[in-house]
């Protein structure tokens, strides 16, 4: 890490283009507690900083982060981040590109992939999650991959019948024994084919609250793609507040 060229705190305030959050699954409770935030600002920097929640109770902080009140530049993407992303040099990985959307040449940045995917991985608790606050012209988009696609019976048939560009509706599930939060995704009302990722419910909750429009397309359907990357879906809304 070139600390002489990183950037400075002062910088930062000004300087950020983008935001991902950092979502921790407690695995006593299962609860899912944002406890860091990752920022990539215009110069192509990255500043890693913990939130608040990063004091709750079981939580340890990362080796790569070991100070809970710590501010962590770098000039490349952290490690723990691109440890995240699939490699470039995966003989899947031109096929991986296409079901997340990023066909184009240049537009597989790791960022973008982690904020499509979530980042996932088998050997911890850890999420990313998309700042969905984060507006230009008082307008969010973002995207996020369907889950629990091989759960829902009858999903695979009604995703063969799926468009793409077609509107999705969104339909809470307060009494799913995992997660009464729960929001299950549907191609028409009362036709389920997967779920919001329990990572991303609380911010949709959150957003569908606050805007004057709120809608969720299906930017992507794969039917021969795992279930986990079966359907690409893009949120579109507009803030109360962006005039």
């Amino acid at each position: 890490m070139a600390l002489e060229t990183a950037p400075t705190r002062a910088s930062t305030v000004a300087a950020t283009a983008r935001r991902l959050f950092l979502i921790w699954q407690d695995p006593e409770t299962r609860q899912l507690i944002k406890v860091g935030q990752l920022e990539e600002l215009v110069d192509g920097h990255y500043v890693f900083t913990y939130l608040p929640g990063a004091r709750h109770d079981g939580f340890s902080p990362l080796v790569q982060y070991p100070e809970i009140d710590g501010w962590y530049p770098s000039t490349t993407l952290p490690a723990f981040f691109v440890n995240r992303v699939m490699s470039r040099s995966r003989p899947s990985y031109g096929e991986f590109r296409h079901w997340i959307g990023l066909d184009n040449e240049g537009s597989d940045t790791p960022f973008e992939v982690l904020v499509r995917t979530g980042g996932p991985r088998v050997t911890d608790t850890f999420h990313v999650v998309d700042d969905l606050t984060w507006t230009q012209g008082g307008r969010v988009v973002s995207r996020f991959l369907a889950s629990g696609v091989r759960h829902v019976p009858g999903a695979a048939e009604r995703l063969r019948g799926l468009a793409e560009g077609q509107r999705l509706g969104l339909r809470d599930e307060p009494e799913n024994p995992v997660n009464p939060r729960a929001i299950l995704i549907d191609v028409c009302s009362g036709e389920p084919v997967g779920f919001v990722p329990d990572w991303l419910v609380e911010d949709v909750h959150d957003l569908r609250e606050c805007t004057d429009e709120f809608v969720v397309i299906a930017e992507r359907v794969n039917i021969d793609a795992p279930a986990h990357l079966r359907l690409l879906c893009r949120i579109e809304a507009r803030l109360s507040d962006g005039g």
